[in-house]
């Protein structure tokens, strides 16, 4: 495996699970500062409630990833698929059923194309490569934008 798969490998363990270890590159070195294990701090209700008027909910963040995961996985699949990002901002609102739900979603979604990217040999394709390399600033600007809408949530 490339070396720069392997570091984005590493880099996407950390935005959406976290670390146990010391060596971190983004994210704080305590457990639970993953997207994923940080969201599951919350209940339904905070991650429906949007912290502005009109602005977007946790669970609309998590479901866009989750989204945009999916949405990957037919690259992978060697498909081209027309993209309605509008699509993958559809869910605002969850109830703790919805949430659960949501949560193991994005953690499939996010084992399934960790595992796919692992088993690609040929890297050759700039417009694949490119592609796979994007999934770490998104999941980085995510999980930032989730942890500041939590400070305030879990302050109110």
């Amino acid at each position: 495996m490339e070396n720069s798969i392997k570091s984005t490998l590493d880099l996407l363990k950390e935005l959406y699970i976290g670390v146990h270890d010391d060596q971190t590159w983004v994210i704080d070195r305590k457990p639970g500062h993953g997207f994923t294990a940080a969201i599951a701090t919350i209940s339904a209700e905070q991650a429906s409630t949007p912290i502005v008027e009109g602005g977007s909910t946790i669970a609309a963040h998590t479901e866009h990833l989750r989204w945009s995961l999916s949405y990957a996985m037919e690259f992978y699949k060697g498909k081209t698929p027309s993209a309605d990002w509008a699509e993958s901002w559809t869910v605002r609102e969850v109830n703790e059923e919805e949430w659960e739900e949501l949560q193991q979603g994005l953690l499939d979604a996010y084992l399934l194309v960790r595992e796919t990217i692992s088993k690609i040999e040929d890297w050759s394709n700039d417009f694949l490569f490119t592609g796979t390399l994007a999934l770490v600033p998104h999941a980085a600007y995510h999980l930032g934008s989730v942890k500041q809408m939590m400070l305030l949530i879990k302050s109110n």
